[in-house]
């Protein structure tokens, strides 16, 4: 699930997925990375690598967190003149985290699958010297 936490006049967007994940899966699943309407076949909301944005439509992660697990995050401004942080990062940001979240369960099920097809023909490559 990803997290928000507020520091000055940003906020940081944190998911749980590293961006080097997010890389594997933008490579070999891209289609894991937009919530699609089963009707419409639309996009609903994407996820993206690059630099650090977020609307109703999709988060763009530029940044990776500072500790060992290297996780996706996007910074992104608190105007000035904002009285209530909270409350103006909940109405910017809140329904593009509830996609998001839904976003993140399809992601580590698409990673998990890249992983053990990766692993499968791992196994089948053969090195002749």
């Amino acid at each position: 699930m990803a997290k928000i936490t507020i520091a000055g006049n940003s906020y940081v967007v944190t998911s749980e997925i590293s961006m080097e994940d997010l890389e594997t899966v933008k490579k070999f699943r891209p289609s894991a990375l937009a919530l699609v309407d089963p009707e419409t076949k639309e996009a609903l909301f994407k996820v993206g690598v690059g630099g650090s944005s977020l609307s109703d439509y999709g988060v763009s992660f530029g940044g990776i967190s500072n500790d060992e697990n290297k996780l996706a995050t996007a910074t992104l401004p608190i105007p000035a003149d904002v009285e209530n942080a909270k409350e103006y990062v909940l109405d910017k940001a809140g329904l593009a985290i509830a996609s998001l979240n839904r976003i993140e369960e399809n992601i580590l099920e698409a990673l998990s699958e890249i992983q053990a097809e990766r692993s499968a023909i791992t196994e089948n490559i053969e090195v002749i010297v």
